[in-house]
């Protein structure tokens, strides 16, 4: 991938491309419906966005030589298509959570707390959560001084454990949204293990920087900078 890429490096229609692809995902034949050009054409378009590693082409079925092939972003790319594009990152989002138990409604303030002290300009948090957690928050902010919260999202806390659930089926989705308009850090502290495993694994796809909030030996709260499924450092300030 040649990251000193602009939109000067693409055609007209490799733009349309990219930008079509960054809405959502297409079958090719759809695609070249959308681009009103020819399957030859598309072709060498979709052959060069390829080959700087922007997309991925993926063939759902074949009979004979006939192909129906699925066409989308290469997520690990998605930053830098962003930029290709020009459009403008509005926000550095935190993606957290927090539950009902205990003190668990300060989750976002004290992840925050850390990464301001490190020098990360966070200027948005969303919050997966439950109906419950959210109320609990609520009642507390009338004693304490807790952060605004940009967006709830907001499932049953059953539904961070069960793999086969609606949060399963749209948590890459909601990122992706996150995603257009943000740089973005998850916290992979809050709710389930299975809620914290699978949002590791969609950063991994997508390359996004994750923190795990954990206590050191004198008993204060440390950030942990995860990747690869696996603890790598204490969180470094943000040059």
């Amino acid at each position: 991938m040649k990251l000193g890429l602009t939109s000067d490096d693409f055609s007209e229609n490799q733009i349309k491309i990219l930008n079509f692809l960054f809405e959502r995902e297409y079958l090719q034949n759809e695609l070249q419906r959308a681009l009103e050009t020819t399957a030859p054409n598309l072709h060498y378009h979709l052959n060069k966005l390829i080959e700087y590693n922007l997309i991925l082409k993926e063939t759902q079925q074949q009979m004979g030589n006939a192909k129906i092939n699925k066409i989308s972003l290469n997520p690990s790319s998605r930053q830098l298509i962003r930029k290709i594009l020009g459009l403008k990152v509005k926000d550095y989002t935190l993606i957290t959570g927090f539950g009902i138990l205990g003190s668990g409604y300060k989750l976002p303030d004290l992840v925050l707390k850390i990464l301001k002290e490190n020098f990360y300009p966070i200027s948005r948090i969303v919050c997966f959560t439950s109906k419950d957690a959210i109320k609990k928050r609520k009642e507390h902010r009338k004693q304490e001084e807790l952060v605004k919260i940009n967006r709830f999202i907001k499932y049953p806390y059953e539904e961070y454990r069960n793999i086969a659930s609606e949060f399963f089926q749209r948590v890459e989705g909601i990122l992706s949204e996150e995603m257009k308009s943000s740089d973005i850090i998850i916290d992979l502290t809050p709710l389930s293990k299975l809620y914290s495993f699978r949002l590791l694994e969609i950063a991994n796809i997508y390359c996004l920087p994750c923190v795990y909030l954990g206590i050191n030996k004198e008993g204060n709260y440390d950030l942990l900078s995860m990747s690869n499924m696996k603890i790598e450092i204490k969180i470094q300030p943000l040059n």
